[in-house]
């Protein structure tokens, strides 16, 4: 996927993508069918829809739910971040389990049908093969678990992870494998006949236990011992179908999800009693649809076939300071999460707390950090190429356009959504679009076009290249849409395309005209302009794309699989033209603030900085050439390793340096002469000499030859 970028100022960067510390509970638990909670001490502080799920887990490193969607068209494993926002990271097939790595924060996803477990690194997208080599026939890897590094137990390696086999039509097995080698899998329980139909892991300092859902008969626990010996773990009370296990770190309990009783009981690990945790859960909850946070604070449950993640968190954080800013003796995610705190920049931290402690700052003093959208009502109008090549990216966007709008609002933004084809209303994929641009704005370009560009759709060749002529139709809308007065709103035309913008491919000198007269009408009406590109697109078409944004303010996002990655890249245009048109000079400070401190003039006391009022009203940045494209950092923010992707738009010597918030330097992260093309650095959280940096706020400055920029970013420990 080609972006270009993720939004170029980092409040836009901080809401679409920081990373909730410990889960991101920030969606409020939703109405409907709920688990009762029994066992004193936990609240249900989370309630995901999500369609077919199995396996969903809780990820210390990012603090997002990974889970894996297993039984439609669009399986494969799927990161959930703070707002509920599902993103697909990698295809995939049958889907059996999913577990992360705790100290990585690597995911691996089993499939049973393959027999193959992949690997997905932190951050990336796309898997890798992982363990292949099972046993030769029918294998059917399900749950999986790691070993700590202070595992004191005699029967695996620390740091080593196990995978059981149901042994559906092959053997019941257990293997061995190491979550940094490929490949290096050993068998630690061969089929002697014991094992029916295991399904889950689970594993502490001291022990290793398997559930075995029995299939026709009880279920069974067991603990491994050495050799891969299989012993009876007795239970007080029998377990009619285990589809689940995990250990409570707090007491070294066993947790295992009964799916006949639909519940959740607790096996204390001295006596075998049974008690209920949860119950109510309904239906089918699928395989290893347990996890435990490493941390004992949150427990996440899986039910298939409800559609359903549950997240129970333990909130009494009494002598806890660490996850009370307030002290009001509630952990602050559940505070967010119920409602008793707000939390608009999404960090896992009361917006109250962050001010406090200086990780947010709030210059124009209204009690909300100022990395938050505080823009007018976003019109935001997509002209939708609606000629065949476009059938994925037109089913993705009617797929998503009511979550990306709740998305949104839920980060404090008002969308007002309008979908327009140019020429036509084809339905099927389109289904979604309202009208389209010639029969709501007519067909007559406005402002002076060039020659041969005075009408919309006047091509050569019909329907088709009709369709295809966004570059008119994108100068339409700016200047014929029904806007709301000026200033009242923010102005955004998202075209979507995989072709020339003057009638499609090929690209001629038209397709640059027309191009350029939508520059000068989106200028003249305050319109923003991010273009979308389809996958397939030509070089010569992303650079036309690419013009119109720089031209009018906007971000160009490239999109090479619809239906992972369109949902995420709209967002990201919506929030970048907000944050544009609250901060016009784009130098990461609202402008209201500037004009405040001096730093601007506002001479005619409109509340827009002077450099703002030339003809274009975009930032300078966007009108001259710019010799980078800075994405910023993904976290953000960050407890152990941080990624800064940016773009070099010419071969130049770049400087990349973190700064405490009084100024002082921490680290350097980059000084280099780089080519042309993507870049990405890393900086781990250590300053200039291998010192662990203190938890908090930091800027880092990035400079490209002459020009400059600086961002800010939050380190949490």
């Amino acid at each position: 996927m080609s972006t270009t970028p993720a939004a170029s100022r980092m409040r836009g960067r901080a809401v679409l993508f920081l990373t909730v510390l410990c889960l991101g509970l920030l969606t409020a638990v939703t109405a409907g069918s709920q688990p009762v909670i029994v066992e004193p001490g936990w609240t249900l502080v989370r309630s995901i829809a999500f369609t077919a799920p199995i396996s969903a887990c809780y990820n210390p490193v990012d603090g997002a739910v990974y889970v894996g969607r297993r039984g439609t068209s669009t399986d494969g494993l799927y990161r959930i971040d703070a707002l509920g926002f599902a993103t697909r990271i990698s295809t995939g097939s049958n889907t059996a389990g999913v577990a992360v790595q705790p100290d990585s924060g690597s995911v691996f996803q089993s499939e049973d049908y393959g027999g193959i477990i992949y690997r997905t690194a932190l951050g990336a997208t796309g898997r890798a093969t992982w363990v292949s080599g099972f046993q030769a026939g029918d294998d059917d890897p399900i749950g999986m678990a790691f070993a700590p590094f202070d595992y004191a137990g005699d029967v695996l390696v620390p740091g080593k992870a196990v995978v059981v086999d149901r042994g559906n039509s092959g053997p019941d097995v257990i293997w061995t494998w190491s979550p940094f080698i490929a490949e290096a899998e050993t068998l630690l329980h061969a089929d002697t006949g014991i094992l029916i139909d295991a399904v889950d892991v689970a594993i502490d300092r001291t022990g290793v236990f398997v559930v075995d859902s029995g299939l026709t008969a009880a279920g069974v626990v067991y603990e491994v011992g050495v050799g891969g010996v299989l012993t009876v773990f007795p239970t007080f009370e029998a377990l009619p179908d285990p589809a689940g296990i995990a250990i409570d770190p707090w007491t070294d309990d066993l947790l295992v999800l009964d799916q006949v009783d639909d519940r959740v009981v607790r096996i204390g690990r001295a006596d075998g009693t049974v008690t209920v945790v949860a119950a109510g859960l309904n239906t089918t909850l699928g395989w290893a649809g347990i996890d435990v946070s490493p941390d004992g604070r949150w427990l996440v449950l899986t039910s298939n076939t409800d559609g359903k993640i549950y997240v129970l968190g333990r909130c009494d954080a009494t002598g806890h300071p660490e996850f009370d800013c307030d002290g009001n003796g509630i952990h602050d995610l559940c505070d967010i999460a119920l409602g008793a705190a707000e939390d608009c920049n999404a960090n896992g931290i009361p917006d109250t707390c962050d001010l406090d402690a200086g990780t947010s700052e709030d210059c124009d003093l209204n009690g909300i950090p100022d990395e938050c959208p505080t823009c007018p009502p976003v019109e935001v109008v997509f002209v939708m190429d609606t000629s065949t090549s476009m059938d994925d990216e037109a089913s993705a966007l009617c797929a998503n356009m009511t979550q990306v709008v709740e998305r949104l609002e839920a980060a404090g933004l008002t969308v007002m959504p309008s979908l327009l084809g140019i020429c036509d209303l084809p339905g099927g994929a389109y289904g979604c679009l309202e009208n389209h641009v010639t029969a709501l704005l007519g067909t007559e370009v406005p402002g002076a076009p060039p020659a041969g560009l005075e009408f919309l759709g006047s091509c050569p060749g019909g329907m088709e290249v009709c369709q295809e002529d966004w570059g008119l139709a994108t100068a339409v809308v700016a200047g014929r849409y029904p806007w709301l007065p000026r200033g009242e709103s923010v102005r955004l035309i998202v075209p979507l395309s995989d072709e020339g913008s003057w009638c499609g491919d090929p690209v001629t000198t038209f397709d640059q005209q027309s191009v350029d007269h939508a520059v000068v009408v989106a200028r003249q009406n305050k319109v923003v302009v991010s273009p979308i590109t389809g996958s397939g697109s030509s070089s010569a078409v992303i650079a036309l794309a690419q013009t119109l944004a720089d031209s009018t303010g906007g971000i160009r996002f490239s999109s090479a699989v619809p239906a992972a990655d369109l949902a995420e890249g709209i967002v990201d245009l919506v929030l970048e033209a907000c944050f544009a048109f609250i901060d016009c000079n784009g130098n990461g400070t609202l402008d209201a603030c500037d004009i405040s401190a001096g730093i601007s003039e506002d001479t005619n006391g409109n509340g827009i900085p002077d450099e703002c009022e030339g003809a274009s009203a975009v930032p300078d940045g966007a009108r001259g050439a710019r010799l980078y494209r800075l994405d910023g950092n993904y976290p953000n923010p960050f407890n152990a390793l941080t990624r800064f992707d940016f773009e070099l738009l010419a071969d130049a010597r770049v400087e990349l340096r973190v700064y405490s918030l009084d100024g002082r330097l921490v680290r350097t992260v980059l000084v280099s002469q780089l080519e042309r093309g993507r870049h990405s650095v890393t900086w781990n959280g250590r300053d200039d000499r291998g010192r662990t940096a203190a938890s908090g706020g930091y800027f880092y400055r990035f400079q490209a030859g002459d020009q400059a920029e600086v961002r800010r970013m939050v380190l949490l420990k």
